[in-house]
């Protein structure tokens, strides 16, 4: 396949820049900065599913590909919303455990009564410590628009999510492989603009040099898209 080797140099560098900006900001006391952990640990799990989604990949497992992909796309659109804007974070955070509050509600109110308690009073804390009034859901939609990463819902999203929901045409793009080159197309796109927003929100010992990498590494994934070497993939594996 023309362009594999820069692929496979692309996929590397790309894991190596995320796994070295985690790496830097570890000796920093993340854990007391509510915003600053929300971020880590977002990139963090990004860095770890697309690692196994790539292992998938080279193993020929393709129907599964796109479930983690989906799940990386959910950490990307929160991680990007807390760079972007600054109270994102702590707003995501306290309407994701009220909301789990009220799902326990509607499963046993009086079984999880202690679960219930203890959620709504860590969301009352922190909602009086942050000064948050707001009563935003966050929907998946609503930390894509904040992330500025609107067209990624629309498309990679969109398309994944059929998939994750078992509709009927999703079960058809897996009966017929399809996908796989997208899959891997949207995972580069995540982990690189994971490691790029990253370092503007987290201190790293090398900031400059990390940015400049990221961006040498967007134009080289820009690159790759222009020559088609990912619906080259598809094709590939529909034929074998």
């Amino acid at each position: 396949m023309k362009n594999a080797k820069e692929l496979d140099e692309v996929v590397r560098e790309s894991f190596s820049l995320l796994g070295k900006v985690l790496e830097e900001s570890n000796s920093f006391g993340l854990e007391s900065n509510y915003r600053e952990a929300f971020i880590y640990r977002h990139a963090r799990s990004i860095y770890y599913l697309g690692q196994d989604v790539v292992f998938l990949l080279e193993s020929g497992r393709l129907d599964s590909c796109q479930f983690i992909v989906r799940a990386m796309l959910e950490s990307l659109f929160k991680l990007i919303a807390s760079v972007k804007q600054s109270e994102a974070a702590i707003q995501i955070l306290v309407s994701e455990v009220e909301a789990d509050m009220e799902r326990m509600k509607l499963f046993d109110p009086i079984a999880c009564a202690p679960g219930i308690k203890c959620g709504t009073d860590f969301a009352a804390k922190l909602r009086k410590e942050y000064n948050i009034t707001s009563k935003k859901k966050w929907s998946t939609f609503e930390c894509a628009d904040a992330a500025e990463l609107v067209d990624k819902y629309r498309g990679d999203y969109f398309v994944f999510s059929g998939r994750v929901h078992a509709s009927t045409g999703g079960i058809m793009m897996q009966e017929n492989k399809i996908g796989a080159g997208h899959a891997l197309q949207t995972l580069l796109f995540i982990v690189i603009y994971a490691a790029g927003g990253f370092v503007q929100a987290i201190q790293t010992k090398t900031p400059q040099e990390n940015l400049d990498e990221s961006a040498r590494l967007i134009r080289r994934f820009v690159e790759l898209i222009d020559s088609g070497i990912f619906s080259e993939l598809d094709r590939d594996l529909n034929e074998n």
